[in-house]
């Protein structure tokens, strides 16, 4: 899990553990259907014989920047379900009730909720417009999420990317999407922010992905050229 870039690939590989507990669970008892709290000790066996500073790390990580679209979902129900495991084990005292050490990690995820409700409208326009997700020199291949202001150019991303993905030589990289297999080439002074809402909004939905790769292999699946462009409206 702390390989994983994106909060997305995080919970993802979350939520195989958590089915792998489960599986292991029901090896026991075959047939006993086993709810949660039969689970939540076992996750915190888990969690206490895992790499406890690294998974604290991760699990803050996904709760701050996790897709507002998740924040209802499977991952966030255990995501939570794995902070208040943590909580409790990280504040663990042989000597104080388990009571106590209940409304602590209640009141630690209450802060959270809070604050993630607060936050919620920023992180809703964030996960649109603030975070953009490219890939170097294939789609979804060594795909980085960067964040970056909603009036970043693409020339500022590319420099951004550069960095990313260590490239010798930035002057030859270009910033592309591909957009159900056809190709276009982000001006400098295209906005990928504007270019990405507008993708999202389109109707009908669309498959589209940005690609940092070298000016030369800007071509679609047809073997023409790229077309540069500058506004969104350019399908």
């Amino acid at each position: 899990m702390h390989k994983a870039y994106s909060p997305g690939k995080k919970i993802s590989i979350l939520l195989k553990t958590c089915k792998l507990i489960y599986d292991s669970m029901a090896l026991g008892n075959p047939g006993k259907p086993y709810g949660a709290d039969d689970f939540l000790p076992v996750l915190m066996y888990v969690l206490a014989r895992s790499n406890l500073t690294e998974m604290l790390l991760n699990v803050e990580y996904m709760m701050e920047l996790m897709d507002p679209a998740l924040q209802l979902g499977e991952g966030s129900y255990y995501l939570t379900t794995t902070y208040g495991a943590l909580e409790h084990i990280k504040n663990y005292d042989k000597i104080t009730v388990t009571r106590q050490l209940s409304v602590e990690v209640q009141d630690s995820i209450h802060r959270w909720e809070r604050r993630r409700t607060l936050n919620k409208a920023r992180a809703s326009r964030s996960s649109v417009q603030d975070f953009i997700c490219v890939s170097y020199l294939k789609p979804e291949q060594q795909s980085r999420t960067l964040a970056s202001r909603a009036d970043t150019a693409a020339q500022a991303l590319c420099a951004q990317c550069a960095e990313k993905f260590e490239v010798s030589q930035p002057q030859d990289y270009r910033l592309f999407v591909l957009v159900d297999g056809r190709c276009f080439q982000l001006a400098d002074e295209a906005l990928p922010h504007r270019i990405k809402g507008y993708l999202l909004r389109s109707e009908p939905k669309r498959d589209f992905h940005f690609v940092y790769r070298p000016q030369d292999s800007g071509k679609d699946a047809s073997s023409q050229p790229c077309i540069v462009v500058r506004e969104p409206n350019f399908l």
